[in-house]
């Protein structure tokens, strides 16, 4: 009996070939959920994580290749990925299928892929109005907004946005177009009213105007945007903001405290010039505009005149971040005013103030006068003008006044005014305080590097001052 099997097994030894290859298999493919069975509002959104593996009996696995039509692969070595399915434009949802197939050291992939069927279900964008930088309370003419909107979808399937004023129309903007200002018709001074668009820091405003504005009332924007499946934005609401248009040619700007506006406003008042007026320096600045450009810009281009008094108090931007004197933050507002010839009066001081970025060039001075030690204007010091003493008047002050810092003009600019100083530890310098530029031969800005309200021995005398430089020397 043992022979027999012992024949047997010999028999069947030298029977196969010797060295034949043993076939290849091919690597199999597993996605980690085989199946997702949701349906109507628990459908997935069009962003999802998947992962998957693969295993090969005889070698390893190398890579794989993922397709949505389980015709065209994409190669990865990742065994998990996120994916942003696209929902086809005017659809709410949508089935995607995904195939997986392993590929092992020997080039072989997986003849049955793994496949998914994934239910989506489009999510509406999320629409948003910055309150924050805003334009707040009652603004002449001008309202500044900053917008955002989000799309769990992928935000670039977001393609209309759509504000609107009150109860007015709905008005088209592109979606990238995230920062908008309004300029209302300067023809309609109260009740129902139109405005001009304008997108970001251009010049130009849109071809169209939006409706559904109030002239002399309160205003509420309303913001929406839409996606490629057609679905809105829940509307997002603005602050109200309150807009008025220009009474005067003249606008005040105050980069001062209370009591310091109330000694300008006397002033003005008692030489009976009708003006507009802008706090920007009560409460450390808290109604200054968020954005000087392209908010302030516009304000000014209502204004013929300009009369701008300030110190050197450094304020921040609380939408940028820039600090620097008022002088500096409405530095390009002010240098596009003047390059269109329209006219500025401008009393401030500058303290200790070293950047003068955004001062110089701009305003009729190529900086101060640097020097050690200090000086003091005395009351019975003359502050004189250089040239038709006729028509202007000299100043002086009631007290000792320090921190005047004489400036150098710029070379377009002429000397207008200077005081007598007493230089004190070795303080060196010239006393120039007031100087003015001209545009096609008329005076059109007028620089004091002191402030005119301290020059109060004589009231009438600033009075005087600033009623021949707004009225007489602006009349053109």
């Amino acid at each position: 009996m043992k022979r027999l099997l012992l024949l047997s097994s010999l028999a069947f030894l030298f029977g196969c070939d010797e060295g034949e290859p043993v076939a290849n298999t091919p690597p199999q493919t597993k996605i980690s959920v085989e199946e997702i069975n949701l349906v109507g509002e628990n459908r997935l959104n069009s962003v999802v994580r998947l992962s998957w593996y693969g295993t090969d009996k005889d070698g390893y696995v190398v890579g794989y290749e993922v397709s949505l039509d389980n015709q065209n692969w994409g190669f990865t070595t990742l065994q998990d990925s996120t994916f942003q399915f696209d929902i086809p434009a005017g659809q709410d949802s949508v089935d995607i299928n995904l195939y997986v197939r392993a590929l092992d050291n020997d080039s072989l992939r997986d003849p049955s892929p793994a496949d998914l069927r994934i239910p989506l279900k489009n999510t509406p964008p999320v629409s948003e109005i910055d309150t924050d930088v805003q334009t707040k309370g009652t603004s002449i003419g001008v309202a500044t907004y900053r917008w955002n909107a989000t799309d769990q979808d992928g935000d670039e399937t977001i393609i209309e946005a759509e504000v609107r004023f009150n109860n007015g129309t709905w008005y088209q903007i592109p979606p990238n177009q995230k920062l908008l200002t309004f300029v209302l018709d300067p023809n309609t001074p109260s009740g129902p009213t139109t405005a001009e668009v304008y997108f970001a820091n251009d010049n130009s405003p849109q071809s169209m105007t939006i409706d559904g504005l109030e002239a002399g009332g309160t205003n509420t924007m309303y913001l929406r945007t839409k996606d490629i499946a057609n679905s809105y934005s829940e509307v997002d609401t603005a602050d109200a903001v309150t807009l008025v248009l220009p009474t005067s040619d003249l606008l005040v700007v105050s980069g001062q405290s209370s009591s310091v506006t109330s000694q300008y406003a006397t002033i003005l008042s008692n030489l009976n010039i009708n003006y507009d007026f802008l706090d920007y320096g009560i409460n450390g600045g808290e109604l200054q505009p968020a954005f000087w450009s392209p908010t302030v810009n516009h304000i000014l281009k209502q204004y013929d005149r300009l009369f701008i008094h300030s110190d050197a108090q450094v304020f921040q931007n609380q939408a940028t971040g820039q600090t620097g004197p008022l002088l500096a933050l409405m530095g390009p507002a002010v240098q596009e005013y003047t390059d269109a010839g329209k006219k500025i009066l401008v009393t401030t001081s500058f303290g200790t103030l070293s950047d003068l970025s955004g001062i110089v060039g701009t305003y009729p001075m190529t900086d101060v006068v640097r020097s050690s030690g200090l000086v003091r204007v005395y009351p019975d010091s003359a502050t004189y003008p250089v040239t038709d003493s006729a028509t202007y008047p000299l100043l002086q002050s009631n007290n000792v006044l320090v921190g005047i810092t004489p400036i150098v003009k710029s070379a377009d600019a002429e000397n207008y005014y200077r005081t007598e100083l007493t230089p004190l530890s070795g303080w060196q310098g010239d006393n120039l305080v007031g100087v003015r530029r001209r545009f096609s031969g008329n005076v059109s800005q007028v620089l004091f590097s002191m402030e005119l309200w301290r020059f109060n021995r004589t009231p009438q005398d600033v009075e005087n001052l600033i009623d021949e430089i707004l009225t007489n020397d602006f009349d053109w």
